[in-house]
């Protein structure tokens, strides 16, 4: 049995020597596909919750940031911020009580859900900084284009070592952060205390994470080119294209909150079985 270790010689929490035995932890949680399947299930299975839900914050949206623009043309509004945390926060609320057997509505979820909003937004604030390499890489990409920098093979080369450096740093400090913004939910956990929770549980799990989240795209992708894609191809009214893209992305929110939630719960209870 390996030797128990104190907080400050924990790994990655010290510049001593780690060795593969003490981060490496073989968490058993649900395969990929079993995950997405499963996140479909309770959102289906809830469906008296999560589609109160839905229609509500549609029509949230179209009271605040209007649906005569496309998703991400207003994705960067403060009402869209907003929208998106009180999905976030009713979707955990609900999944909590639903996975703990309590009997809750919809209008529980949405007023009793809220009382977290100032701590997400901290840990949403550190994300933002945390995006930082990628919005500098996309600047730098424009301005090598405008230069015309990557024409040349060795400069290509360079700019290409440049981009999988800030992809790779951005992804390794998302990981956790992400896990921290599921954490930051519960009651009473402040901001500082969830993020290095979720650096703690995320340790030897960052590349699994990081496949599941790949995952969740192709299914986001994947749901927008079967709802959305056939209505542009027919060319329908922009009004009735506008709120079917509305519904799709919060839909896909929903989804999104719902898939991370659960991985939560199951490193978490994994976790807790091999203390």
């Amino acid at each position: 049995m390996a030797k128990k270790r104190s907080k400050k010689d924990r790994p990655g929490r010290s510049f001593k020597r780690s060795y593969r035995e003490d981060y490496y932890r073989d968490i058993s949680v649900p395969g990929i596909p079993e995950h997405i399947a499963k996140s479909f299930k309770i959102i289906i299975k809830n469906y008296r919750v999560f589609l109160p839900l839905l229609i509500t914050v549609v029509i949230l949206s179209a009271a605040t940031v209007g649906l005569d623009g496309v998703i991400d043309q207003v994705s960067t509004g403060v009402f869209t911020v907003l929208i998106a945390m009180i999905i976030w926060l009713s979707t955990i609320f609900s999944l909590r009580h639903i996975m703990l057997k309590h009997k809750f509505t919809f209008r529980d979820a949405l007023y009793n859900s809220m009382t977290p909003l100032l701590s997400s937004f901290v840990v949403f604030a550190i994300i933002a900084v945390q995006c930082l390499p990628v919005v500098v890489l996309i600047v730098a990409y424009s301005a090598a284009v405008e230069t015309n920098f990557l024409t040349m093979p060795f400069y290509a080369l360079l700019f290409f070592v440049f981009a999988m450096l800030m992809i790779l740093l951005s992804g390794y400090m998302l990981s956790s952060s992400i896990i921290a913004l599921v954490a930051v939910s519960a009651p009473g956990l402040y901001p500082l205390k969830a993020l290095k929770n979720a650096s703690d549980l995320m340790i030897g799990q960052r590349i699994k994470f990081i496949s599941r989240l790949i995952a969740l795209g192709l299914v986001v992708a994947l749901a927008w080119a079967i709802f959305i894609l056939p209505l542009k191809i027919i060319n329908v009214p922009i009004l009735a294209l506008a709120i079917a893209q509305t519904t799709v992305f919060c839909a896909c929110f929903i989804y999104t909150t719902a898939y991370l939630y659960l991985y939560y719960r199951w490193m978490l209870d994994a976790e807790n079985m091999l203390k």
